[in-house]
């Protein structure tokens, strides 16, 4: 028997290429998961050349006529508050759809003309029917130069039947102004329920 035939009858000769044989294995397969796991896409994930990061534009909080940091709602100029009550009367309770068109943002009516949002059976907007805008609950969340975040609070008219009534609900809504100087107002852009998932009861 030769030294070659001696090496593989050899217990410990053959736990080595054992050893070795699983270590070629475990390469193999990470070499594959690795391949896998980095997708076929060959797009650069480097930045473009001409690319300069910057932060968000600083937002500075809304003051009035008087100067005075807008912390209530109640300090809103009418304009704006009488613009939100619109948007509530219209858009939201599904009436006079027409008048809403002056208090909407262009982002948020966007591929509509007046006349097909005059009379839309459907809207980019969370209908509330039978609001009553009257005893709507205004919570202002934060006023800046950018932008206006106010919690409302709704619930149905008091004349409303009972299978038409909803539970009140609580929306956010956000106002961003448009147009420039004198012609600068506040428009909504933004309207979505407020919702919160019940607590388990024990």
């Amino acid at each position: 028997m030769n030294a070659f035939q001696t090496a593989l009858s050899s217990p410990r000769f053959n736990r080595g290429l054992l050893w070795f044989s699983a270590l070629v294995l475990a390469a193999g397969v990470l070499l594959v998961a690795t391949k896998l796991a980095g997708g076929t896409d060959k797009t650069s994930v480097r930045p473009d050349p001409n690319f300069r990061p910057a932060l968000p534009a600083k937002q500075t909080p809304l003051k009035n006529t008087n100067g005075v940091t807008i912390k209530k709602f109640e300090q809103l100029d009418t304009t704006t508050r009488q613009t939100i009550r619109t948007f509530l009367a219209t858009a939201v309770a599904r009436e006079n759809l027409d008048r809403s068109w002056a208090v909407i943002a262009p982002s948020m009516r966007q591929g509509y003309t007046f006349d097909e949002w005059s009379h839309a059976s459907a809207l980019p907007i969370v209908p509330y029917p039978n609001a009553d805008v009257k005893t709507a609950q205004y919570y202002l969340d934060y006023a800046s130069t950018k932008e206006i975040l106010i919690e409302v609070g709704l619930s149905v008219r008091p004349e409303t039947p009972l299978e038409l009534r909803t539970r009140p609900v609580a929306f956010q809504l956000g106002l961003v102004p448009v147009g420039k100087g004198a012609k600068k107002r506040w428009l909504v852009d933004y309207w979505m329920p407020r919702w919160t998932p019940p607590l388990p009861i024990n």
